[in-house]
């Protein structure tokens, strides 16, 4: 027995050890720059910044930052060991993320050596932006869900830990509001499957056993409060769903039709619907619906909003078990074996993804630049020499965390932080600025700027390219990735 126990742990080291390598990811998120910027200033003045101090739309904008820790987190780890340390904290999260969500779905070593690949793979467009808030959402999914299934399992007491967790969530990343909803889900869920199966003639009792769980859920609503911005992350939470300027983000977008994340979701429908067809009906089958129902639900959303897919990525795990456990060998062994036959193939895999690692040690802004937002240090540099950087100069929105850390200088016209931004006359800073860089609905060569700053994706370049040939802009720089646009 104990050595069959040493060889469930070592295999289970080997598939943790390959989600880690797997998850090592150049940073590439375009808000990266402004985070760190936002940690920077605490840790050097003491406070938190809530104006924008950054930007040049909308100056002295107040904002309920509830990303707050995660900003300090980030500065952190660049500061001490740069981008390097970014990565390794991005696979770190998801490492655990995948370990608290296989304990709670009480995966066994077979069912790990399958599924953690497949839904790494699913979850990896999120995951290869490397660390962000959004990362550590699902860390906290994770941990809430672990922490309901000990519940369900009879640790009562299990449930004040939630208490705690929101707090953090709350403080880390604004989609603590998105755990609040599955919480009250699998609640709801949970009670009527305790009352039809054992406190049908006495309801009052299930009440009365539960009351810590419930407890939990109001006092999470409460803690979450305890902030610096208060009921404002309430309010920057609820911002975010159901805006329409939400439509210039991608995830907020639902997946283009055929494309290969629209396929993934399609697969992973087909396996849940194997999967519920395989589980028939039943008591046991019943205890664990809390947790089938909110994975439906989220499988349902993210075809509307891609950024449902991750977690719903996560929370299949659950359904996945009974396909799984079709194809599992009826001798433990011999399932044990497979699970290490797969688990070396997995890490043979992973290293030879990632390997070798030179790409790490390497990264630096330059780098960035190129994998990222499609940036130029020297399109900056020559705003810079030719005095450009003025009220007048227009900066395209995924330019600005990049702006904002490395150039000073350069104030940029907007930045990630601002796409839900509303003054309390209306204004909004990314609705006027959106069109002008889409060359939609408004036209460069009729707004206030006489320079542009651009990558060479946007449409806001081909009109520029345009007014060029008509004589109206000139050219005074131009790489591979950005131009720098001047009015005559």
């Amino acid at each position: 027995m104990k050595h069959k126990n040493l060889f469930v742990v070592f295999t289970s080291g080997i598939i943790y050890t390959s989600i880690f390598i797997s998850s090592l990811f150049i940073p590439t998120d375009p808000d990266l720059g402004w985070h760190m910027k936002y940690g920077q200033h605490f840790f050097e003045k003491g406070n938190i910044l809530r104006e924008n101090t950054f930007s040049a739309l909308m100056p002295d904008y107040k904002w309920n930052n509830s990303s707050w820790a995660t900003d300090l987190l980030s500065y952190q780890a660049f500061d001490n060991f740069g981008f390097l340390g970014l990565s390794f904290l991005g696979a770190l999260v998801i490492t655990l993320t995948f370990f608290f969500i296989g304990k709670a779905a009480k995966l066994s070593l077979f069912e790990k050596s399958i599924i953690f690949p497949l839904i790494l793979y699913f979850v990896s467009p999120v995951n290869q932006i490397s660390f962000r808030g959004q990362l550590l959402s699902l860390f906290f999914l994770a941990i809430l869900f672990y922490i309901l299934s000990k519940y369900q399992d009879g640790n009562k007491k299990i449930a004040l830990l939630l208490l705690p967790i929101f707090l953090s969530w709350s403080n880390f990343h604004g989609q603590f509001i998105f755990g609040l909803v599955l919480f009250l889900i699998w609640i709801f869920v949970f009670t009527a499957k305790e009352i039809y199966l054992n406190y049908r003639v006495n309801t009052r009792n299930f009440f009365i056993q539960n009351k810590l769980l419930f407890f939990s859920f109001f006092g999470s609503f409460l803690v979450v409060l305890i902030n610096p911005f208060g009921l404002g992350v309430y309010i920057e939470a609820i911002g975010h769903y159901d805006d329409p300027l939400q439509k210039g983000i991608t995830e907020f977008l639902s997946f283009s039709d055929y494309s290969t994340l629209w396929w993934h979701q399609l697969i992973a429908g087909l396996v849940l619907t194997i999967g519920i067809a395989l589980l028939g009906v039943g008591k046991k089958n019943l205890d664990k619906a809390p947790f089938y129902v909110p994975s439906l639900i989220l499988f349902v959303f993210s075809f509307w909003i891609r950024r449902y897919a991750w977690p719903f990525y996560y929370t299949s795990i659950f359904l996945m078990q009974p396909v799984v456990n079709f194809f599992k060998p009826d001798n433990e062994k011999h399932a044990n074996i497979v699970a290490f036959i797969f688990a070396i193939l997995f890490l043979t895999t992973a290293i030879y993804i990632k390997y070798p690692f030179t790409d790490f040690k390497q990264m630096s802004w330059n780098n960035y630049c190129k994998v990222s937002v499609g940036c130029s240090p020297t399109a900056a540099k020559a705003v810079i020499d030719n005095k450009l950087n003025n009220e007048k100069l227009l900066t395209i929105y995924d330019y600005g965390g990049w702006l904002i850390w490395n150039y000073p200088q350069i104030k940029p016209t907007i930045d990630g932080r601002m796409h839900l931004w509303r003054n309390e006359s209306g204004y909004r800073a990314f609705g006027y600025y959106y069109p002008i860089e889409q060359n939609t609905t408004a036209d460069i060569d009729d707004s206030r700027y006489n320079v542009v700053l651009t990558s060479k994706r946007k449409p806001i370049f081909i009109r520029l390219m345009e007014l060029r040939d008509e004589g109206k802009w000139k050219i005074i720089h131009i790489d591979k990735y950005s131009a720098v646009f001047v009015r005559k």
